[in-house]
């Protein structure tokens, strides 16, 4: 079964996304409301706070209808403010934030994502934030193995979220070999 599920997360992950921005949540759900009705699929998300125009709330959808989104979007007099692909979104987000060490263990942080290991076993206790289906499966498989032994989160997840915590994946286990 979990096959199925991570074949189901791979397959929605494989076209590149794009978000509209807007101001206020208001305009965010006129604006879903629209284009659903125009038979266009969406998908409202948090959009990463490198990109917010204002509003925490943005409308995903599948790059290559944009264009037909735009020329929707202007008929109706409902331009976004701001029209951002995954792709534009990856240079800003995708940054080792900072390593932070609390006690015995140790956190790193990249986007929204962030992962901490214990400092004397370097075994994975916590993974958290995002918003992508996939996280809870990466998590309950990582969580628990030491950081030398775990597979790669981008060989287990398939998402934006995913590939974030493989740099802190990458950020943590780089700091443990220079021990």
């Amino acid at each position: 079964m979990i096959g199925w599920i991570k074949e189901l997360f791979h397959r929605s992950y494989q076209r590149p996304k794009g978000i509209l921005l807007y101001s206020s949540v208001q305009q965010v759900i006129l604006v879903n409301k629209l284009l659903v009705g125009n038979g266009f699929q969406t998908r409202l998300v948090a959009p990463p706070p490198e990109v917010r125009v204002g509003c925490d709330l943005a409308i995903e959808f599948e790059l290559i209808e944009q264009e037909a989104i735009e020329t929707t979007l202007r008929q109706e007099n409902y331009r976004p403010e701001r029209i951002v692909s995954t792709k534009e979104m990856l240079p800003d987000i995708l940054r080792v934030s900072r390593m932070t060490e609390v006690g015995d263990f140790v956190m790193c942080t990249t986007g929204n994502m962030k992962i901490t290991i214990d400092k004397k076993e370097h075994r994975i206790v916590n993974i958290s934030g995002g918003g992508c289906p996939d996280i809870p499966y990466v998590a309950h498989q990582l969580q628990g193995t030491r950081i030398e032994e775990a597979s790669n989160p981008i060989d287990i997840g398939n998402s934006l979220c995913t590939f974030m915590l493989q740099m802190s994946f990458d950020a943590l286990k780089e700091a443990v070999k220079r021990q």
